[in-house]
């Protein structure tokens, strides 16, 4: 098997791997949104956006921050396949430089 073929094959590979970190950081998002939605439900509405320098929201940081740590965690492996698959790309492209050249 050749080089590019194998190539070809673990660019698959990651793509796959990326569209499943994708889904799960959407999913992370979209639980740690329902956590805050929890948080107001119990709690009262926010008047603004939830800043962590501010005092007024440590509670609301409290409650939601296992979500919101996952989400981190989701969308630092989204970046990291993205690094990943551009490499394996750009790997891709010049093994078929490569072999277009010796044809």
């Amino acid at each position: 098997m050749s080089a590019a073929l194998v190539q070809l094959v673990v660019v698959g590979d990651l793509a796959m791997q990326l569209w499943r970190a994708q889904t799960a950081a959407e999913n992370a998002k979209a639980a740690y949104h329902r956590a805050i939605q929890d948080y107001e439900a119990e709690h009262g509405q926010l008047d603004r956006l939830i800043r962590a320098d501010d005092p007024a929201h440590a509670a609301v940081r409290a409650h939601t921050a296992p979500k919101y740590l996952v989400l981190q965690q989701a969308k630092r492996r989204v970046y990291v396949l993205k690094v990943r698959m551009g490499k394996a790309c750009a790997k891709q492209a010049r093994l078929n430089i490569v072999q277009n050249d010796r044809k």
